[in-house]
């Protein structure tokens, strides 16, 4: 490995740090209340099981997200969560 690419692998980008920072929280709580909302079940069951969708979606997104090309593509994927999620739930209206 030369020495020019072993200081690029080594150097993470801001925003690919502020996409797993903040990006991946926001969208693993996106799907869980995605996954709250659009259970068949109601009352704890939903909650109970949307709490804890949350902590392996972040973890997966917190793991994947270093990992990305650039913080462009870090950012994407975390929108490509978020906006589908954000749009089901704002057409779906409240209860």
């Amino acid at each position: 490995m030369s020495a020019g690419r072993g200081d690029k692998a080594a150097n993470h980008s801001v925003a690919r740090t502020l996409a797993t920072v903040l990006g991946a929280p926001l969208a693993a709580f996106a799907v869980g209340a995605a996954v709250m909302a659009f259970l068949p079940v109601s009352g704890p069951w939903a909650f109970a099981l949307g709490f804890h969708v949350v902590l392996p979606v972040w973890v997966g997104l917190a793991c994947a997200l270093p990992l990305a090309r650039n913080g462009r593509v870090a950012w994407g994927v975390c929108l490509a969560v978020v906006v589908p999620v954000a749009v089901a739930l704002v057409v779906r209206g409240p209860r």
